[in-house]
């Protein structure tokens, strides 16, 4: 009797001591990126018209940026910021992506919706054509959009006001042309507006009065005429302004 209950014991403390090892490794073992965002990152870097991404350096949510074999200029900023409390802090979501000043030379990545938590997106100074991808526009956690300084083109889709909860929209020192779209007065929530340097033309659409929440809004540098709009002085949380007036404090051009 006293040998069954010896082996029941043993037996019993095997079991527990397996579990507990299982839980410590379990426990220590680092938050990995979710496997489909990790191969997301290889068709957005494809898009991008990054050549040489190395996604066996390391998981990009540890190591923070993503690993691309290339020389960077010293005023380059390579980032990656994730959530890594889902699933019991097991798992990833890459929440901001900025890729600076890296001479990209593809397009806008349509591929971004593959990454359903992004919040941030900045692809300044680099060398990327096309437009915004209407495809942004079903991120439901997108709320800032930065691709200033490239080689953007063509009308700014009207398609934007689809971007309920957009913040910061920077689109300055590209190529975009033709009058700025009524829509873009339906994006309420902005707080930064930046289309200065580009090839903007007509006048400033009068649904952009309804853009009460601006702190910052950007204009200079274009092909803008008519009168200067009167709700322009009416926005309460204005901060900053750049000048939009190059002949007369009544006209913008």
């Amino acid at each position: 009797m006293s040998m069954i209950i010896f082996s029941r014991f043993i037996l019993f403390f095997t079991i527990t001591t397996s579990v507990l090892t299982a839980l410590r490794t379990w426990a220590a073992s680092p938050a990995l990126l979710h496997p489909d965002e990790l191969k997301a990152l290889e068709e957005i870097a494809s898009t991008l018209g990054i050549t040489k991404l190395n996604l066996g350096y390391g998981d990009p949510c540890d190591i923070k940026k993503l690993k691309i074999d290339v020389s960077q200029d010293p005023g380059s900023e390579n980032i990656i910021a994730c959530d890594c409390s889902f699933n019991n802090s097991r798992t990833c979501h890459i929440t901001e992506l900025t890729l600076k000043t890296l001479s990209l030379p593809g397009k806008l990545p349509p591929e971004l919706v593959k990454l359903p938590h992004l919040r941030w997106i900045s692809l300044v100074r680099n060398y990327l054509s096309g437009t915004i991808p209407m495809e942004w526009a079903s991120m439901p956690n997108l709320t800032s959009i930065l691709v200033g300084a490239n080689n953007l083109s063509g009308p700014l889709p009207a398609g934007l006001q689809n971007f309920k909860n957009l913040t910061v929209l920077a689109v300055e020192a590209n190529q975009f042309s033709g009058p700025i779209p009524d829509e873009i007065g339906n994006l309420t929530s902005l707080t930064r507006l930046n289309l200065g340097s580009n090839q903007f033309t007509g006048s400033l659409p009068t649904s952009l009065a309804r853009l009460v929440n601006l702190e910052d809004f950007r204009i200079s540098d274009n092909r803008f005429n008519g009168i200067i709009p009167s709700f322009i002085g009416e926005w309460p949380q204005l901060k900053k302004n750049i000048s939009i007036c190059k002949r007369t404090e009544r006209t913008y051009s």
